[in-house]
């Protein structure tokens, strides 16, 4: 939209000297008596300028308008986990001497010395960070599953593989059971928690606790997960994605000699989430020296807040919303200008009729409110055909909206008075300049 704007905009005022030159070309046009014509021309010329500059400013600025509710509405997402006072960090380990174990409960060790420290609540780790998880499709045998349609074996869309403490940590609450407690960790069947929008969908009408489900692999030797529990949805593709389907795996189960499954096998790098009421640059030094503890040659990546992530992950939209804001703030100066160029013009033409007709007893008050009508009635050509061009252009950025169409009224209703506003304002100077004209001098000067 912006490519197109700027085109109109290079050929509007790209043509404009042109028409001025070809009305003056010759001296012939001149000699006729087409200096008028030339000056209608001219007049004509501006007035359109000012009516495209008016359209373009609705166009902008109900653009802006839409992009910024945008951002008003993903800030409001309810992300489906409590952000305040978190913060992560990412780590990879070394390859282990006994891969799996080692690896586990290497994790272990650095969130239980992560907990002692002064300031920290609670802390885990989980392989996938929210608002960043990549959307994939796992499928997956589910027992007494209700679905109506789809294929015979379902896809999940995230598998979630954390450790204890994990939906304290996140303060994500569960709705249904419970979530996993230390017990878990040696129990004899390998455990999941569902997000709700898995149990409404595979077990819809039926009691999801108790549940089995079982990742689907080549030779069907994974083993069966038994659903203790239903946790909140969380967006973890980002604010403006639905919450797809999702089972969360208790990686320390992996510490004892339960069988293993291929999904609940915890990657090299996982990220670090522990709630403290310490501020970042305080856990700096102390979470570098908890982690050398546990391996000296293990660097700490990408230290951040929460509030951090949720802002990345409406980057885009926010500067897009800036952007457009600023220049649909240029377009009605431009429009506000040249309204009031026109106007002003305009009244130092006709400054001879208006002492005419204010000497024959034409008020201030008259003179004032014809200025004024003459430059609203270019602003609202200019608004009914920006508004009309908004309508069918803003379905371009229907793709960029969220939670707002790209004929909302309410936008539309905000930005037209504003440029009508604008408008009212530039053309109140060269009214009241017109208003004071004294007949007499006026009269004599001419």
């Amino acid at each position: 939209m912006s490519l197109a704007l700027a085109i109109v905009c290079g050929l509007i005022f790209g043509l404009a000297p042109m028409m001025h030159t070809r009305s003056d070309a010759t001296a012939e046009t001149l000699k006729s008596g087409s200096r008028g014509s030339a000056g209608t021309t001219r007049h004509h010329v501006r007035r359109a300028l000012v009516m495209a500059e008016s359209a373009l400013a609705v166009i902008v600025a109900v653009g802006a308008g839409l992009l910024l509710r945008t951002v008003h509405n993903l800030t409001a997402v309810d992300a489906g986990f409590d952000r305040s006072r978190l913060v992560k960090f990412s780590i990879t380990l070394p390859p282990a001497s006994s891969e799996l174990l080692g690896r586990v409960r290497a994790y272990q060790r650095l969130l239980e010395q992560l907990r002692d420290v002064p300031g920290i609540r609670i802390a885990t780790a989980l392989t996938d960070l929210p608002l960043e998880s990549p959307l994939a499709s796992y499928q997956t045998e589910i027992t007494n599953n209700t679905a109506t349609s789809g294929p015979l074996t379902p896809a999940i869309n995230y598998y979630q593989r954390v450790m204890s403490g994990y939906f304290e940590a996140m303060g994500i609450p569960i709705l249904q059971g419970r979530g996993f407690q230390s017990t878990d960790a040696v129990s004899q069947g390998m455990v999941a928690v569902v997000n709700e929008t898995l149990a409404n969908t595979y077990w819809k009408g039926r009691n999801p606790i108790g549940q089995r489900l079982r990742p689907f692999s080549a030779d069907n030797g994974s083993p069966w997960f038994t659903v203790i529990g239903v946790a909140k949805d969380v967006k973890q593709s980002g604010v403006d994605r639905p919450a797809g389907t999702e089972v969360y795996l208790l990686v320390d189960q992996l510490a004892t000699d339960s069988p293993t499954t291929w999904v609940a096998i915890p990657p090299p790098t996982m990220h670090v989430v522990v709630r403290t009421t310490l501020p970042p640059a305080t856990l700096v030094p102390v979470i570098a020296r908890v982690v050398r503890n546990v391996d000296p040659s293990v660097p700490v990546a990408r230290l951040r807040e929460m509030d951090e992530v949720f802002t990345e992950s409406i980057q885009r939209p926010r500067l897009l919303a800036q952007l457009l804001a600023a220049f649909s703030a240029l377009a009605l100066l431009l429009a506000a200008v040249g309204t009031y160029g026109v106007l002003a013009y305009m009244v130092a033409e006709r400054r001879r009729e208006i002492g005419i007709r204010m000497a024959l007893g034409a008020g201030r008050s008259r003179v004032l409110r014809e200025v004024v009508r003459e430059g609203l009635q270019l602003t609202a050509v200019g608004v009914v055909a920006g508004t009309g061009s908004a309508f069918l252009l803003n379905r371009l950025i229907t793709s960029l909206l969220f939670g707002v169409g790209p004929t909302d009224a309410t936008t539309f209703a905000t930005a037209i008075p504003t440029i009508a506003l604008v408008a009212v304002v530039a053309c109140s100077l060269p009214a009241w300049r017109a208003s004071r004209l004294d007949p007499n001098v006026v009269l004599r000067s001419e």
